[in-house]
């Protein structure tokens, strides 16, 4: 998390804002002011900050990589801020949901693979039999195979049931 103004000056961050700022190549943080590497991306959210001056919102961009990024942001009380200036909290998340949960390790449990657990984990995420296919890099039909005995292991006959059967697993 970084707590920022509107103008993006870095108030704070916390170890997880601070490890992503060492290793994601798009965000930057210089002159004590955070940044992404495209100058556009970062004019952006300061217009967007600017226009905003309360509660929660969302703001997303697409990353290099394709991959979508949302980024929570929510204004803070005034105390932390300089004066007139209101803080933000900036709480980067990824909009996949496979990668946005923690999960605790349900493949010994239900006796699955860490393939199969990895296919569950992009099912329950919202993922397609061909979006996960194309993500893992192997065919539709290895998926639906890996879907087949998912279902059979876990007793399941639908993604409805699938996910209530391992939504207790789901740690965050």
């Amino acid at each position: 998390m970084f707590v920022v103004t509107p103008a993006l000056k870095l108030l704070d961050l916390n170890l997880a804002g601070d490890a992503l700022s060492r290793s994601d190549s798009e965000i930057q943080i210089a002159g004590g002011h955070f940044a992404f590497s495209d100058k556009a991306r970062t004019g952006s959210l300061r217009a967007f900050l600017a226009s905003e001056s309360f509660g929660a919102a969302g703001w997303s961009y697409r990353r290099a990589c394709g991959s979508i990024v949302v980024i929570h942001v929510e204004w803070l009380p005034p105390a932390l801020g300089d004066a007139g200036d209101p803080p933000v909290a900036l709480t980067f998340q990824p909009a996949d949901l496979s990668e946005r949960y923690v999960w605790a390790d349900f493949a010994p449990y239900f006796d699955i693979t860490r393939s199969e657990a990895a296919i569950v984990k992009r099912l329950i995420g919202g993922q397609t039999p061909l979006a996960v296919a194309e993500a893992l890099n192997v065919s539709i039909e290895t998926v639906r195979t890996h879907i087949r005995r998912i279902y059979n292991k876990l007793g399941v006959s639908s993604r409805e049931q699938l996910f209530a059967t391992i939504a207790l697993f789901r740690i965050g």
